[in-house]
């Protein structure tokens, strides 16, 4: 149960999330048009197609699009306006994954750090701007915030499941899934991990996620000739990173997660690269231990 002031602190989190969203309004980045279209083509009776008559599939999210058809169905149809009905998905999302992020501090012992993340995450630069820009982003992190929930609730087939909707939202989520999975499966092989799964448990949270992503794969076999979007190997050539390039990006965003760097100058980059990388460690060394 909540005490009085966690429930109050919870509330005023979500309402601070809330605002951070709404009180901006739609921010919409080109990318998210491409999603739109397809909705709007699907709702027009077209087809899941950018062009009418070109079975072409260019949106790396099928999830989320079906997810704005289905909403637009209730709100206009093809006349709907998707810029709000993707800001609304993305607010509830959001949402959602800080009631997550507190509930998975709190079954870590720890529920201040719960509600700590859920804060963060309420007002982080990024997951507004991701969240207002009409990309699918709130929802793929809420989606796997909550597998990770289930998974450290031993709940295999639901945590199978929702990872298999991760993964309908963004490919990418298979580079999250794949460590639980190889996790879950090494706990049931040995009997003295942390903490002991039962064998089976890895190969129902399996079964589950092929079961969830199947339909799609099927659909997107038949319709389009490949469940694989043609914009990975696009962005694989646009997207070529020089030398080491890659790696210092990677290090940037772990070092800025809060623009410090747009406040304090450059010199804040170097001192974000010490502090957020020892805080991490320092985070997940405590809760190896435990």
């Amino acid at each position: 149960m909540l005490s009085n002031r966690s429930r109050w602190l919870l509330v005023l989190i979500l309402l601070l999330a809330l605002l951070a969203r709404v009180v901006p309004g739609a921010r919409i980045v080109d990318d998210a048009y491409i999603t739109y279209r397809y909705a709007r083509n699907l709702v027009s009776g077209a087809g899941m197609v950018y062009n009418p008559g070109e079975r072409v599939l260019g949106t790396t999210t099928p999830l989320y699009t079906f997810l704005l058809a289905a909403l637009a169905l209730f709100a206009g149809g093809a006349q709907a306006d998707f810029p709000q009905l993707s800001l609304a998905i993305n607010t509830l999302a959001d949402l959602v994954s800080c009631l997550l992020l507190y509930g998975l501090g709190k079954r870590l012992g720890r529920p201040q750090a719960g509600l700590a993340a859920a804060a963060l995450w309420a007002i982080a630069p990024m997951s507004v701007t991701f969240a207002i820009g009409g990309m699918e982003t709130s929802l793929f992190v809420m989606l796997m915030l909550a597998t990770l929930y289930w998974y450290s609730s031993d709940r295999p087939v639901a945590a199978g499941a929702l990872g298999g909707l991760a993964t309908l939202t963004r490919p990418d989520a298979l580079l999250f899934l794949l460590p639980l999975g190889l996790e879950w499966l090494r706990s049931g092989l040995q009997r003295r991990p942390l903490r002991w799964r039962p064998p089976q448990a890895a190969w129902q949270a399996g079964l589950a996620f092929a079961a969830t992503l199947l339909p799609w794969v099927l659909f997107a076999t038949a319709y389009f000739g490949s469940p694989l979007p043609n914009s990975i190997p696009a962005k694989s050539v646009a997207y070529l990173q020089q030398g080491g390039s890659a790696l210092i990006r990677l290090l940037q965003h772990f070092a800025t997660p809060f623009m410090g760097h747009e406040t304090f100058g450059t010199p804040w980059i170097r001192l974000g690269i010490l502090i957020f990388p020892f805080l991490y460690g320092l985070g997940a060394l405590t809760t190896i231990r435990r």
